[in-house]
């Protein structure tokens, strides 16, 4: 966590009245959301007093908060040198350089401001972080807890202590924690209906609403719950995004599948799709982890097979470089089509986009429009898109829906994960226990893609003379 923005005293003592217009102007932009002019009232404040701490401070804030990491360490260093024993100032430089992967650096800035101030929430907060970064659960959890004892309602630490748990293996600590999602300014507040929160109870025929609460991927990975939900004795309602409706409708159990916006059925209890694992008790050993739980149309993926198979006979590799942009930890996570290039001239395979959105020409952008194919313009809902994946032999992505769509279908998916991973994804293991068919290769390094890539490559020129001796 960053402290909050600060209003500071001016050390020039030219024109005092303007500059305190300039910084409430800043503050109030920065609460109402208006981050570009917040910080342009913020660099007017320095025009006229360059070593104004309050303004450098702010400034470092922002930017932080729009992952524009190397600039607010800037900010922050300026500022430091001119009160270089300014506790907070040092625990913001700390979580600034943990968001470049600079994590012995942000120790050290860390381990600074504890020493001026023992009891900064921020620096308590922001060293555990460090420790999760860097893979040391016992020290991130005492670090988080130690936090919680002074600020025992804060979410989001209940919250980051929440994933440290998920991600170092203990998820029945993680997912009760997890609860506290709801609380995390950035989550919004959980759905309110007049029927009450199922808490796993026998369900004795009762109609139970589950609904949909993140991203696509989520609600893929946690679908696997409802014939678990079924086994309850319960009639399922699941409530889902548009896209995933027709695709839902195949999983175990026969639920009433209603899209987001849709009327609901009348319904006796309700919950949320990612309390379930909490509800149910979930531990590593206990992930329902079937080899596949969804099922795309078999018409049409039989027509993809066709189509695709009379392209060529060489293996045919679906590829996604990109996840949801709002991902708190996208500019991470994503690591665009560069990488990818050098998989696409190993000869035996065939090549096709999954990526859809914003980033989704960069294939062509980057010179290799002869070398992939794009039929995502026919990919109407999730449906399409899981008969398009069951007709591939093979799913290489970043951290995306693509990922698990294709786990879920128990379709081969190797999946690219930075340095540090995801907590799904838990840490020093190259399979996930929740999909049987996906292989995990990480950074060894933060923000360094290339020796995933090698490794990739190298797999998949195996996995090509494998296919081609059948």
């Amino acid at each position: 966590m960053s402290a909050g923005l600060s209003r500071g005293v001016p050390t020039r003592g030219t024109r005092p009245a303007e500059i305190d217009r300039l910084m409430e102007h800043g503050i109030k932009a920065h609460q109402a959301g208006k981050a570009d002019e917040a910080l342009a009232a913020f660099r007017e404040v320095l025009r006229h007093d360059p070593d104004h701490l309050g303004a450098l401070n702010n400034l470092g804030v922002i930017l932080k908060t729009l992952d524009r990491f190397a600039p607010a360490i800037a900010h922050y260093r300026r500022a430091l040198a001119i009160k270089p024993d300014d506790a907070g100032l040092l625990a913001n430089l700390g979580n600034a350089l943990r968001g470049l992967g600079r994590l012995d650096e942000a120790e050290a800035a860390l381990r600074s401001a504890l020493e001026l101030k023992p009891d900064s929430v921020d620096a308590l907060n922001n060293l555990a972080l460090v420790h999760k970064a860097a893979g040391r659960w016992p020290e991130a959890i005492e670090g988080l807890s130690a936090v919680l004892r002074l600020r025992p309602e804060s979410a989001e630490s209940h919250f980051d202590r929440a994933l440290t748990y998920l991600q170092s293996g203990d998820l029945a600590r993680g997912f009760a924690e997890y609860e506290w999602r709801w609380r995390v300014k950035e989550s919004g507040a959980p759905r309110s209906f007049a029927k009450p929160r199922w808490a796993g109870e026998p369900l004795a025929g009762q109609t139970i609403l589950l609904y949909a609460e993140q991203g696509f991927g989520d609600t893929i990975q946690f679908a696997r719950y409802v014939p678990l939900v079924v086994a309850r004795g319960g009639k399922v309602i699941l409530e889902c995004q548009p896209p995933l409706a027709p695709l839902l409708a195949s999983l175990e159990g026969n639920p009433t599948v209603v899209a987001r916006g849709a009327p609901l059925p009348a319904f006796d209890v309700e919950a949320p799709l990612l309390s379930l694992p909490y509800i149910l008790g979930t531990t590593l050993e206990s992930i329902p982890a079937a080899t596949r739980y969804l099922a795309a149309p078999s018409g049409r993926a039989d027509a993809y097979r066709a189509r695709l198979g009379a392209l060529s006979p060489s293996l045919k590799v679906g590829i996604a470089w990109a996840g949801k942009p709002s991902h708190r930890n996208d500019h991470n996570r994503s690591a665009g089509f560069a990488p990818f290039v050098e998989l696409l001239g190993i000869p035996g395979t065939r090549w096709f986009s999954l990526q859809v959105g914003a980033r989704a020409d960069e294939f062509v952008s980057q010179g290799c429009a002869a070398l992939v194919d794009d039929l995502t313009a026919e990919f109407a809902d999730f449906a399409v898109s899981a008969a398009f994946i069951e007709s591939l032999d093979l799913v290489i992505t970043v951290d995306s829906a693509p990922a698990h769509l294709a786990g879920a279908l128990g379709v081969p998916v190797w999946v690219a994960l930075p340095f540090g991973g995801e907590w799904r994804y838990l840490h020093d293991r190259d399979d996930c226990p929740w999909y049987p068919s996906m292989r995990l290769f990480r950074q060894e390094s933060f923000g360094d893609w290339s020796p995933v890539f090698r490794r990739l490559a190298d797999t998949l020129a195996d996995l090509v003379k494998a296919h081609a001796a059948r």
